[in-house]
């Protein structure tokens, strides 16, 4: 304990609590970095109504949660760790709904006393809430609206309009495909009477038409025609392959589409095919007799059934008609045809095979040798047979045998994952200790280091009193290790102006524990040549001392 005190009062109150308070303030300054990057915040969601973001804020005050609100107040960020138990306790309750209005716009209402136009009102509203959130829950897609036009049938009107709806949707960096905006558009329609998929108009956050109009149409089109190229080049790859081995068949496929929609109506009627539809046959027969006159007239033939007077006789007539009609129905054909866009017109497809290249030294190909003639045509033959070549249509198929650059020529190396397997949050941690790690050794480099050397002198040496200086004993260590007093208690060193001051300007001596630099021995090694008869007389006095 006397010990440490001895070296506490030998080192300096002064510079001891120097050093303390800078260490201190180090301390400080790192564990106030620490406490701002020790709990890293990421984010709980952005983009909200400012209402909702309210409703959010008042559930995490109610459990607990530290949150930070940032901007305007749409955007709340939570301790890393605490992400996904926040949004599992705050989907539990309902939010966030991204102000969108579902069905439960019915649960706290009452209906008593609502007009139909607030019935059919609220009924729009919670339909269009629901799409959108279906559409948000869709992978790549951060935020949706929908917007429905239904119209109401009026009076005396035979068929009401068709109708219509128009999506907006946030999407990340990657654009939807075709196939996710047909899908979107059959999901809204689906979910709306007597809605048809072209009525669906889908926008992205950059005012882009995904799909309506001309440009949809365009978008659909072509989206069509990479699906058939690509499923065309797919299975010729797939059997080429299987071949001539992996890796080396190249199919390039371009696919001429019908994309129009055809109706083709058709009747045909056939003579010879005949077939008594009704017969009708009338058959007439009429028979007349008449007196020729000559008779004399007397009450005998007026009276009816009486017999005539004289024996005198008539003239008859007597007729007839026969009448037939026969009435057949000559058969006919009715034929309706669909023709749905997408049949090929025309195909051409481009299949570029690799030689063989026998094995060699250290794992590279050796020599390379071309394929034959006969081994080409049956490949090609192949490829003819499974994209179903028709000549008629003006298909092309080509197969040809090059040679592909082995991967020591192109120079080219397999490129690595640029996270190396970390996610976003693992890199941001890293960059949060990383500066963290620099702000402490900065602070050790340019604060703590030069106060400390300003402390200790400059260098570990402190500034050796004059060899004379009063009530001091003076201990240097010389270059084989034994220490030397240079001078007792109470003596002074009678030492010549000149030669004092030169040992004042050249001799630094350590005062803790007693040692010196071998720079400070060096030079009171030269004072000692310089000034033998003032070292004799130091010796002298030394010698007394000890005696």
């Amino acid at each position: 304990m006397n010990q440490l005190l001895a070296a506490i009062q030998r080192f300096g109150i002064g510079r001891l609590a120097a050093i303390l308070g800078i260490g201190a303030g180090v301390a400080a300054v790192l564990f106030a970095v620490t406490m701002n990057l020790g709990e890293p915040k990421a984010l709980l969601y952005s983009n909200l109504d400012l209402k909702e973001a309210g409703s959010i804020t008042q559930a995490l005050d109610q459990a607990g949660v530290k949150y930070e609100v940032k901007g305007d107040g749409s955007t709340i960020m939570v301790p890393r760790d605490e992400v996904a138990s926040t949004r599992l306790m705050l989907s539990s309750k309902g939010l966030p709904t991204a102000g969108s209005v579902g069905y439960e716009i019915f649960d706290d209402s009452n209906s008593l006393g609502q007009t139909d136009f607030v019935q059919q009102l609220n009924r729009q509203r919670a339909l269009e809430g629901e799409l959108a959130r279906t559409i948000r829950s869709l992978d790549g897609i951060t935020s949706a609206r929908v917007h429905l036009v239904l119209p109401k049938r009026q009076l005396f009107e035979e068929e009401a309009e068709q109708p219509s709806a128009s999506v907006n949707i946030g999407v990340g960096g990657r654009e939807p495909t075709a196939e996710q905006v047909r899908a979107m558009q059959n999901l809204v329609a689906g979910a709306v009477p007597n809605m048809r998929p072209d009525r669906v108009t889908v926008v992205d956050q950059h005012a882009k038409t995904l799909s309506g109009g001309e440009t949809g149409m365009a978008a659909e089109a072509d989206g069509r025609k990479s699906e058939v190229e690509g499923r065309i080049a797919k299975q010729v790859k797939t059997l080429v392959e299987g071949i001539v081995g992996p890796g080396k068949a190249r199919v390039n496929v371009t696919a001429d589409l019908e994309l129009a929609r055809v109706t083709v109506q058709q009747e045909t009627f056939d003579p010879d095919g005949q077939v008594i539809r009704s017969e009708s046959t009338t058959d007439e027969n009429s028979r007349e007799n008449q007196d020729d006159g000559s008779g004399q007239a007397s009450v005998a033939a007026n009276i009816p059934g009486g017999a005539a007077l004289g024996g005198a006789g008539g003239v008859g007539s007597q007729s007839g008609r026969q009448e037939s009609t026969t009435n057949y129905e000559i058969s006919k054909t009715t034929r309706t045809e669909v023709q749905e866009p997408g049949q090929v017109k025309r195909l051409s497809v481009a299949v570029a095979v690799d030689g063989v290249s026998a094995p060699g030294a250290d794992g590279k190909p050796g020599a390379y040798t071309p394929r034959s003639a006969e081994e080409m045509q049956r490949i090609e033959q192949l490829v003819r047979t499974a994209v179903g070549f028709n000549q008629e249509r003006g298909d092309q198929v080509s197969v040809i045998n090059v040679r592909f650059p082995a991967p020591a020529d192109t120079g080219g190396v397999e490129a690595a994952s640029p996270l190396m397997g970390f996610d976003k949050n693992d890199i941001m941690r890293a960059a949060e200790i990383g500066v963290m790690a620099l702000v402490g050794i900065l602070m050790l480099l340019f604060v703590a280091r030069p106060l400390l050397k300003s402390a200790t002198g400059g260098g570990g040496g402190m500034p050796m009193a004059m060899l004379g200086g009063p009530q001091a004993t003076r201990i240097v260590t010389t270059q084989d290790g034994q220490p030397m007093q240079l001078a007792g208690a109470g003596d002074q060193l009678a030492l010549p102006g000149p030669g004092a001051s030169e040992l004042e300007a050249k001799i630094d001596i350590a005062r803790i524990e007693g040692q010196v630099k071998a720079s400070s021995v060096k030079r009171v090694s030269e004072f000692v040549e310089k000034h033998p008869e003032e070292s004799v007389s130091i010796l002298r006095g030394w010698l007394h001392e000890s005696a």
